[in-house]
């Protein structure tokens, strides 16, 4: 890896509570620690691992300064390959990068523009990946309604057993939005922005062993052949660690 280094169950949960829709700050980079950011200038700076790689649907010139994946039909919800609304077609262009932290904490940002889903189950945003069954994503896509809205969603899935987070106070409507995942332990705190300052902490869900094996972006349609196909410009890619607290 090529880092830019800087100092510095099956169901559906809905999330209601204090911490719904409320403000917070970055959390506190560790001093020291390496900042592994890519800013899609033209080129990948990051070593990235694409999961069932479809250049047709990728690219670094289309918009400038950001990586635009092109959704497609394709899932890892569930049972995926035995899914009938999917055909089992699998989702392509995943970008993950190895976790270079072990059981360390971090945060990953990311930044998404011109996206806004307007046809069931487009998605865009960060995922955190052990494997098609094993991964925890969080972004935007539609809700359903008629017309169509927008909504903040997470997904935690363990051994192909998907749990939803379908959070309030979501925005609907951007076209531009920011995205955030803290890992604390085997915890992780899912937070969104409309302007990259204010940060709305949607909440926070168990997953995994502490040390996943993989993050990133993710960028689909899930198993629906009649979505079409939706551009979504990724600006920049960050992960960072986390500044561990005093004993």
């Amino acid at each position: 890896m090529k880092p830019s280094i800087r100092l510095a169950l099956v169901g559906i949960v809905w999330l209601v509570g204090a911490s719904t829709g409320t403000s917070a700050p970055l959390p506190k980079v560790g001093a020291g620690t390496n900042v592994y950011h890519d800013g899609f200038d033209g080129k990948l700076v990051l070593d990235w691992k694409v999961i069932r790689a479809d250049e047709t649907h990728v690219s670094l010139k289309k918009v400038p300064s950001a990586l635009v994946i092109t959704t497609q039909r394709g899932t890892i919800h569930g049972k995926e390959r035995k899914d009938e609304f999917s055909e089992g077609t699998l989702a392509k262009n995943l970008h993950v990068i190895d976790n270079p932290f072990g059981k360390d904490d971090w945060v990953a940002t990311t930044c998404v523009s011109g996206f806004t889903p307007d046809t069931i189950y487009q998605q865009a945003g960060l995922l955190v990946y052990d494997g098609d069954d094993d991964y925890l994503k969080w972004g935007y896509e539609t809700d359903g309604r008629t017309p169509a809205g927008q909504q903040f969603v997470m997904v935690a899935e363990s051994g192909g057993v998907p749990v939803h987070v379908r959070t309030e106070g979501s925005e609907s409507g951007l076209k531009k939005y920011w995205l955030r995942l803290t890992k604390r332990g085997e915890t992780y705190e899912f937070a969104w922005s409309a302007d990259g300052k204010k940060w709305n902490v949607s909440g926070e869900r168990g997953w995994g062993d502490g040390k996943p094996k993989q993050v990133g972006l993710i960028a689909k349609n899930g198993g629906n052949k009649d979505a079409p196909e939706r551009d979504a410009a990724f600006e920049f890619f960050e992960l960072c660690g986390l500044e561990k607290p005093a004993k």
